[in-house]
């Protein structure tokens, strides 16, 4: 006779950890990218860059990559600005957008892994 298990809540659980460490790797790396991209003056700016704590909502989970000075918005957004001490505009921006799909494939890539262990 053959008897079958039904493993659920123990693979929504993996895949939830996995996809949780992954997306704090992620975000620290898309904070680095970032840093090192915002305008320099005083250095402030590229110090400022932070990921929040993860945040969970029914089976959903994020984190936040961003900055909280009052002039962030305005360095990000002015295209027309100079940076003669280095960085630019969209700081936070181009580095999401040239990372978003090796991102997501991390994701799921790790959470293939743990559903994958026995």
């Amino acid at each position: 006779m053959a008897e079958f298990k039904w493993y659920g809540d123990k693979a929504v659980s993996r895949a939830m950890q996995a996809a949780i460490q992954t997306i704090q790797t992620c975000a620290a790396d898309l904070q680095g990218k970032s840093a090192m991209q915002a305008p320099i003056d005083t250095g402030d700016l590229r110090a400022n860059c932070s990921v929040s704590p993860l945040q969970r909502e029914d089976k959903q989970v994020w984190v936040k990559v961003g900055y909280d000075l009052p002039y962030a918005i305005v360095q990000h957004e002015h295209l027309e600005y100079q940076h003669p001490k280095g960085g630019k505009a969209k700081y936070l921006e181009d580095p999401y957008k040239e990372n978003a799909a090796k991102y997501e494939r991390f994701i799921k890539d790790a959470v293939k892994r743990a559903l994958a262990k026995e």
